[in-house]
């Protein structure tokens, strides 16, 4: 397997101190968990830098019924939106390993759309953890930067199951996947979305799907319906990141501040854990 490890990574602007000043601390555990997933990742074996690194955010520009994956061969974005201009970030893309992924996803039978998007300043989902990420694996490799939003749960789980195959054109290429997304966004009445108590039992069994290494039980409890109602933006890339990992995903740290619930978790290769 190519793969060196798999994250799932929460994506809140006010993680960054620039962005939240001092409404970060509110959130210990958080970035508690933060610090613990990248001294993980650094702390590997033969190294946490992969050659390319696929990153799925749910805030990538939208294409409904595919997994849209973003062709532009260089990345640009700032988090002004978020009142940080300064704070940018500059991406190249795996553009050879880009166009073998998409041809083969293709021929797994998911629906893959390609768009060349440059400017990622929308895209909060993908520069905060890569942000985040560049602490411990400065000059970022290659992305592949893909925004599954508008795949199924179950094409997304069946997405995990493909990558695992999936084989680079030079057998000597190690990639690491990034899954970006915030569980529920409902879980109190400050959330920013209304409560709803469907919102904590969303985080409760998606933490146990994670713990177990199965999105299968997820995808019978959570139909569409009831899945509008956890109100969450991470389903899809954790379910990409169970699927991939087909084994149990360790769980580093969960807290909801903000009415927002923040997940941490790492998966790596089981000889390389020891």
């Amino acid at each position: 397997m190519i793969w060196i490890w798999a994250a799932l990574m929460p994506h809140p602007p006010a993680m960054l101190p620039q962005v939240g000043l001092g409404r970060e601390l509110s959130a210990g555990h958080t970035l508690a968990g933060s610090r613990t997933l990248l001294n993980r990742i650094a702390a590997r074996p033969v190294g946490g830098r992969p050659d390319f690194l696929l990153v799925l955010s749910p805030h990538q520009p939208y294409a409904p019924g595919v997994l849209l994956i973003n062709t532009a061969p260089e990345l640009e974005g700032s988090l002004k939106r978020f009142g940080a201009p300064k704070l940018k970030l500059r991406l190249t893309t795996a553009l050879e390993i880009e166009a073998a992924l998409a041809t083969y996803l293709a021929a797994a039978g998911l629906p893959v759309a390609e768009a060349a998007i440059p400017d990622i300043t929308l895209d909060h989902g993908a520069q905060v953890p890569l942000r985040i990420l560049s602490q411990v694996i400065p000059n970022l490799p290659p992305v592949i930067l893909a925004n599954p939003s508008g795949l199924t749960p179950a094409q997304a789980l069946a997405l995990g199951w493909a990558l695992a195959a999936f084989q680079p054109p030079s057998e000597t290429l190690t990639g690491a996947l990034l899954a970006s997304g915030d569980l529920s966004h409902r879980l109190s009445r400050d959330a920013p979305v209304g409560f709803h108590p469907d919102g904590a039992a969303f985080d409760r069994e998606l933490l146990a799907a994670l713990s177990a290494g199965d999105g299968t039980h997820m995808l019978a409890q959570w139909p569409p319906g009831r899945l509008a109602e956890a109100g969450e933006c991470g389903y899809r890339p954790a379910l990409a990141l169970l699927g991939l990992a087909g084994e149990p995903v360790e769980i580093i740290s969960y807290e909801g501040p903000f009415g927002v619930g923040y997940c941490h978790a790492l998966w790596r290769p089981a000889a390389e854990t020891h």
